[in-house]
């Protein structure tokens, strides 16, 4: 086995726990881990960090680990996947953070015969809910067998999905609203940042679907019928999640269309504008190019006479003030600077 690049130094953390009692132990060692496992019903070890191959090995002989399952658990890059051993099952499954940033971990569950192991790569989980209500004694997480804290971890993965997604919600629907109204570059590559991410979302999910199909469908001594049927819970939630991703995904699709519409409409109502006032200023231009004709008047009388009228400078300004009033109105009859709403 190779320790992954950048993977701190592995933290232990042990919960031992039965109907009536509970052992919680942070920073643990290998001998912590032996002791805890002989005296309580249910152990949950969760291991952050895969820097430190030794240990990783160690942690594996305590409980008999598959030498295969091992060597998937220090590849960082496998895709959501299930494989059942003789005596334990070995799971891999996506996490991805709700935080400003876009982050995702593998994190790996080991079930076997009264244990639960999880492997995470960097500090901080979604974890937490689940360690209290083991404190406390709430559900039936206490009393059950390790399989149904099993399905809680994987549960606590899966429902991490939703409010990830919810995000991608509130920002479509403020991208949706600029879009129509002040359409820019930065939402077009904002879109196209949110579909990238929605198909890796997606493509995390999708396995997910087929992880949990396996589960509920092979038997396996280590899944109890009862726990399988919460199981299925989890398996709905995928398709869930993908119904939520694919109508997100459709969103954005919708508005990468609606922003090239919307610049469209904006560059078609500029030049529209550029368009009238070209059009009113050709008989204008047309009336200033006669009359700057350099014609002899005193060679003829009909070489533009107006040039020797008293008001002939007024007359051609109303002449040219009176032509683009009335192809405004014009314009304006033809609904061409706007639509004519009729009086209520």
């Amino acid at each position: 086995m190779i320790a992954p690049a950048g993977s701190p130094y592995p933290t232990i953390d042990i919960i031992g726990y039965g109907p009536n009692e509970i052992v919680e132990l942070k920073g643990a060692r290998l001998d912590d881990i032996r002791c805890t496992r002989a005296a309580q019903s249910i152990i949950w070890v969760n291991i952050t960090g895969r820097g430190d191959v030794e240990l990783i090995r160690s942690i594996g002989d305590i409980f008999a680990l598959h030498m295969l399952a091992m060597e998937d658990l220090m590849n960082l890059h496998h895709r959501p996947k299930v494989e059942e051993y003789d005596d334990h099952v070995f799971l891999v499954s996506q996490l991805f953070s709700p935080g400003p940033d876009f982050v995702s971990e593998q994190i790996a569950l080991f079930l076997g015969k009264n244990f639960v192991l999880s492997f995470q790569e960097t500090p901080g989980d979604c974890f937490d809910p689940l360690r209290e209500r083991i404190r406390q004694g709430k559900g039936r997480l206490r009393t059950a067998k390790a399989d149904y804290l099993f399905y809680t971890l994987l549960d606590a993965i899966v429902d991490q999905y939703f409010p990830v997604l919810e995000r991608y919600g509130e920002s479509l629907e403020n991208i949706e609203e600029r879009v129509v109204t002040k359409p820019d570059s930065h939402q077009i590559a904002t879109l196209h940042d949110m579909k990238r991410g929605l198909l890796t979302i997606r493509r995390a999910i999708w396995p997910h679907r087929e992880m949990l199909n396996a589960i509920i469908r092979d038997e396996n001594p280590l899944v109890s019928d009862e726990t399988r049927i919460f199981f299925r819970d989890v398996y709905d939630h995928t398709i869930n999640l993908m119904d939520i991703v694919e109508t997100y995904r459709d969103i954005a699709s919708g508005l990468v269309d609606v922003y090239i519409s919307s610049v469209s409409a904006k560059l078609n109502e500029i030049m529209k504008v550029l368009t009238i006032i070209s059009t009113i200023f050709m008989p204008l231009s047309f009336i200033a190019s006669v009359y700057g004709m350099n014609f002899d008047r005193s060679a003829s009388a009909w070489n533009m006479p107006e040039l020797g009228w008293g008001f002939g400078y007024l007359l051609s300004l109303l002449l040219m003030v009176s032509i683009a009033i009335g192809l405004l109105l014009y314009f304006r009859l033809k609904g061409w600077l706007g639509e004519r709403h009729p009086r209520k």
